[in-house]
C-alpha cells in the first residue's frame, strides 16, 4: 500500500495545479476579419479574445482622460496575454479574410499589468480606500509604528488606489466609531467611510509574535505575523468578505523582522484577495447597478404616487426600482434603486425631471441616497 503513496501525492499535486491554472485562464471562441491579410484577421480575433476575457478592464463605458489611447495600448499586448489558440475555421470571400479561433487568455498576466489596473481604476473613478488596522505584538515591545497599515497603504498605492492619508487616519483613530469598527462593528465602518469620502474600508488586526531563536545560538529572531482583514463597501454597508494571511521572517532585529513578516502577509492579502474583492465588487455594480435610496417628498396623492413610481424605472441607468414605503399625509415616497452610476449622477438625471404638471427638484444627496421634492 505504501508504494502507491508517492503516486497519489503526485496526482493530487497535478490536480491542484491544473485547477489553479484553469482558474487563472479564460478560453473564448472569437472571430476576426480583415481585408488586409489572413494574419491581420488573426490579430483581430486575438484582440476580440482579450476584450471578452478582460471584461471590465476594457469594456467600461466611463469616459476618462486618454481612455481610448490607454485602451489601444492594452489591446496591443494581446500576444502576451494569449497563452494558446486553435484555429476553428477560416475563409476568404470577396477579398475578406475571416478566421475563427478558440483562444485562451491568461488573466494573471492582465491582473499583474499595471496599465490594465490603471484603466480599471479610471473606469471605477478611482475608489478611495480607508485602512484601519490594530496592531499587537507578543513577546516584544509594542513599537506603535503602524507597520501593517504603512505596508498595506504602500502596496495598494503602488497598484494605483487612492487612500485616506495617514495624518487623517491618526485623527480618525481617536473617534469612537473607529474603535467600534476595529471591534467588528460593520455599521460603524460604513459610517466612517461615508463621513470621510471612502468607498471601501479595510479594517482588521495584525498580530506579530516573537517565537524565539530561529537557530540555537544564532541570535536570529523568528518573527511570525498574522494579518486578519475585512472589506466593507461603504455605499451598501456590505461586508464583502474577510481574509487571514500569515508571514514569517528571520532577522537579528525584532523590529526589522516584524516589518518583513508583516510585509509578506500584506503582500499576500493584496495580491491574493483585496484587489480582486474590490474590483469584483465594482464589476457587480457595473453589471447590476449600485444600490441607492431615493426619497421624494411632495407625493401627496395616489395619482402622483402611481405616476412617479411607474416612470422611475424608465430613467436612464436605473436597473430596478423597489417601493420601500409611501405616506400620503407626509407625502414621502421611499424607493430603493439599482443604478449604474453614482448618487451625484442620479441627482443630475432627477433634477428638473417632469411628472405631469410637476417637476422634481433635488434638495440633497449623499453617497448612498438622493433626496428630491416634487413641486
Amino acid at each position: 500500500m505504501n508504494r502507491f503513496f508517492p503516486v497519489i501525492v503526485i496526482l493530487a499535486i497535478l490536480v491542484v495545479c491544473t485547477t489553479g491554472a484553469i482558474a487563472s485562464e479564460k478560453t473564448v471562441e472569437v472571430e476576426g476579419s480583415s481585408f488586409l491579410s489572413r494574419e491581420d484577421a488573426m490579430r483581430q480575433a486575438q484582440r476580440s479574445a482579450v476584450e471578452l476575457a478582460v471584461g471590465v478592464f476594457i469594456q467600461s463605458k466611463t469616459e476618462v482622460e486618454n481612455f481610448a489611447i490607454k485602451k489601444d495600448r492594452i489591446l496591443s499586448r494581446t500576444q502576451g496575454y494569449i497563452t494558446r489558440f486553435t484555429i476553428l475555421g477560416e475563409e476568404k470571400a470577396e477579398g475578406l479574410y475571416t478566421v475563427r479561433l478558440s483562444a485562451t487568455v491568461s488573466m494573471d498576466k492582465i491582473k499583474n499589468d499595471l496599465l490594465a489596473m490603471e484603466i480599471l481604476l479610471d473606469s471605477m473613478e478611482r475608489p478611495r480606500l480607508m485602512i484601519l488596522i490594530k496592531e499587537e505584538y507578543i513577546g516584544m515591545d509594542n513599537m506603535g509604528m503602524c507597520l501593517a497599515e504603512t505596508e498595506m497603504s504602500s502596496l495598494l498605492a503602488a497598484k494605483g488606489f487612492d487612500l485616506v492619508d495617514s495624518a487623517q487616519i491618526e485623527k480618525i483613530k481617536s473617534l469612537d466609531q473607529s474603535r467600534q469598527a476595529l471591534a467588528g462593528n460593520i455599521a460603524a465602518a460604513k459610517r466612517l467611510g461615508l463621513d470621510f469620502g471612502s468607498q471601501y474600508v479595510i479594517v482588521g488586526k495584525a498580530l506579530v509574535q516573537d517565537i524565539g531563536e530561529a537557530y540555537p545560538g544564532s541570535g536570529l529572531k523568528s518573527l511570525q505575523a498574522s494579518l486578519q482583514l475585512k472589506v466593507i463597501q461603504t455605499q451598501t454597508g456590505l461586508l464583502l468578505g474577510s481574509i487571514l494571511k500569515n508571514g514569517i521572517s528571520v532577522h537579528i532585529s525584532p523590529l526589522t523582522g516584524a516589518g518583513k513578516a508583516l510585509q509578506i502577509a500584506a503582500q499576500k492579502a493584496v495580491d491574493e484577495y483585496l484587489v480582486d474583492t474590490i474590483t469584483n465588487s465594482f464589476q457587480d455594480f457595473l453589471n447590476n447597478g449600485a444600490p441607492l435610496k431615493l426619497h421624494i417628498t411632495g407625493v401627496t396623492s395616489f395619482q402622483k404616487y402611481k405616476l412617479v413610481t411607474s416612470n422611475i424605472e424608465l430613467i436612464e441607468k436605473v436597473v430596478s426600482s423597489k417601493k420601500e414605503g409611501w405616506n400620503k399625509t407626509g407625502g414621502l415616497l421611499m424607493l430603493s434603486l439599482r443604478f449604474k452610476g453614482t448618487s451625484e449622477e442620479l441627482a443630475g438625471l432627477m433634477d428638473g425631471l417632469s411628472f405631469g404638471k410637476n417637476n422634481l427638484e433635488v434638495v440633497d444627496f449623499e453617497p448612498d441616497r438622493v433626496d428630491c421634492n416634487l413641486k
